[in-house]
């Protein structure tokens, strides 16, 4: 597939989701979400690979949604690990819920979470956001809070939409990786690795400064 064809395939899919999301079908739009053909742009194997997640880990999905990511992080965790799928809107947890019955997984807990709190009851090796963090309102308070829940030496991945364009640029489905960077500093978090592997995503790693 080339780029052109690929970008045409993104913003589609961008489209259908904004639309879907407007007229208020929610379990729709996180189907089109999980939709295989998601993967030529958004490159999940790759993400995950990335990320060199040690079988056994424990991984937090924070705006799991659908379930995207948290399959192939499950994979990467293996059986002796667990990914937490944490979610604050229920459709996407019934979702989750309904997709860890007809696979069988045994190493997926959802948790309905709130808007400033994770809800994680045990520490993990990694937290992973994809598209969430633009859906954040006081971000430096959460992720302090939130470090709370990391082991020593764990890290933060976030993913999110560069803002530029009608979606993530007009409406503010985006955010500048500069922003996550110093934000994240502020929240007492250092820039440990950055990749350029999804066109159209900034992808950065941090830990906690001096961890």
């Amino acid at each position: 597939m080339t780029r052109a064809s690929l970008r045409l395939v993104r913003r589609t899919a961008i489209y259908l989701i904004a639309c879907l999301w407007l007229v208020g079908c929610a379990a729709l739009a996180y189907q089109h979400m999980n939709d295989p053909s998601r993967d030529a742009w958004q490159k999940p194997k790759e993400v995950v690979e990335k990320l060199a997640i040690i079988p056994g880990s424990r991984v937090a999905d924070i705006g799991a949604g659908g379930g995207y990511f948290t399959w192939h992080l499950a994979d990467a965790a293996g059986a002796d690990g667990t990914v937490y799928a944490v979610e604050i809107d229920e459709t996407g947890l019934e979702i989750i819920n309904k997709e860890i019955q007809a696979r069988n997984v045994k190493n997926v807990v959802p948790i309905h979470a709130d808007p400033m709190d994770s809800k994680l009851s045990d520490p993990v090796d990694l937290v992973f956001s994809c598209d969430t963090y633009h859906h954040m309102h006081d971000r430096v308070a959460y992720f302090q809070k939130l470090a709370r829940h990391l082991k020593t030496g764990g890290r933060v991945a976030i993913l999110d939409f560069h803002p530029h364009g009608f979606f993530s640029g007009l409406l503010g489905h985006g955010t500048a990786a500069e922003d996550v960077r110093r934000e994240m500093e502020a929240a007492g978090y250092q820039r440990v690795a950055s990749f350029d592997l999804v066109e159209s995503q900034h992808f950065q790693v941090f830990s906690r400064s001096g961890s």
